[in-house]
């Protein structure tokens, strides 16, 4: 489900015309400017990166000056460019190229190119012209019209206020040739905590009904009035007939409001409705355990209890406790026909 994390790699090359340049050893941020943030209100703040971000120096390309460092990262949505100058240099403006190589111009095999970021094109290309001169700005682009690997090639109109100068940067080690790009691969995120133990349903998309949409009889009753309705969440789903079904399961997910939860596993449904056999799977994500799985499998909508329908797991009739944390658990359920509706139910837990 996740892109497996990859090492990043900085590969240089001449913004303008072909140099060759044989080294390809990862960036050396010890000798980093220490920015000195003027015109923050540019700059994205709060970003939770997912793995370590990459961080350049901001060079022109005789490598007169340090102007600055760009960070590049990504979070579970986004990836984030971003530039910060300092000593009194300012964004004139800046064009971002984020794709394929073939699309950035022409590398050569040897680490080196020829970039020209006026002749880059949309999706790839991204500008930023400010109507006022500032030090800091952060790209943001969606992190699910990338590939899972992809060249980033960052490029800055620069003015110095002091002296007057205008300045062509790239961020640039220390130990490269002029100019670069970079070869970035999304990084993956660490599994947001639960902060302890959380009840957890599947949720079957299309098919998947809120129990609070449900009246206490059993019919759909999504735009009624609360009371006459179950007053917990989670979702049956169905009906559905002979397939394989995956389903996501939801962690504290409260109103059923996916915004409310995390995303914790999954629960596959193969059911062979000839032989009336389903298999129900449940499969935690890394970082979560499960202690408890509760499930119902039938023609109802819901379980009924005494005559009565119910949601309360503890009265699913078919329970697995005890588990100790488990990464999956699986029910076999025969003597089964027609289009059923499942209830997965599981209590899950942050792996220690």
């Amino acid at each position: 489900m996740k892109a497996k994390t990859k090492l990043i790699a900085l590969l240089i090359a001449l913004p303008f015309f072909f140099i060759s340049c044989q080294k390809s050893e990862l960036i050396d941020e010890s000798k980093s400017a220490d920015p000195v943030v003027t015109g923050s209100d540019n700059l994205k703040s709060g970003i939770v990166y997912c793995g370590t971000p990459l961080s350049a120096n901001l060079v022109d390309f005789e490598e007169t000056i340090i102007a600055g460092i760009a960070t590049i990262g990504n979070d579970s949505n986004k990836l984030y460019v971003s530039y910060e100058l300092t000593d009194d240099w300012w964004i004139q403006n800046a064009i971002l190229f984020v794709g394929p190589a073939s699309e950035a111009g022409t590398i050569h095999p040897d680490g080196s190119g020829n970039f020209t970021p006026w002749e880059w094109v949309s999706p790839y290309r991204h500008n930023f012209f400010p109507m006022d001169l500032t030090q800091t700005h952060t790209f943001e682009i969606d992190l699910n019209t990338l590939d899972d690997c992809f060249v980033v090639v960052a490029y800055i109109n620069s003015k110095n206020l002091t002296t007057n100068e205008n300045k062509y940067i790239w961020g640039k080690s220390e130990l490269k040739c002029d100019g670069y790009y970079i070869d970035y691969c999304k990084q993956d995120c660490e599994p947001p905590p639960l902060g302890g133990c959380e009840t957890a349903f599947a949720f079957g998309g299309d098919i998947a009904n809120c129990f609070l949409g449900i009246k206490k009889d059993g019919t759909l009753n999504p735009n009624g009035p609360p009371s006459q309705n179950f007053n917990r969440w989670g979702w049956t789903n169905g009906p559905i007939d002979t397939g394989t079904y995956d389903m996501e399961i939801w962690a504290a997910a409260g109103q059923c409001d996916h915004t409310n939860g995390t995303l914790v596993g999954t629960l596959t449904v193969d059911y062979d409705e000839l032989t009336g056999t389903a298999t129900i799977t449940y499969i935690m994500d890394p970082g979560y355990v499960m202690d408890e799985t509760h499930l119902y499998v039938g023609n109802n909508i819901l379980p009924m209890k005494k005559n009565k329908y119910t949601v309360a797991p503890g009265q699913y009739p078919y329970i697995h406790d005890g588990l100790n944390g488990v990464s999956s658990d699986t029910y076999i359920v025969d003597g089964l026909s027609g289009d059923i509706y499942v209830v997965g139910h599981a209590v899950v837990c942050d792996e220690e």
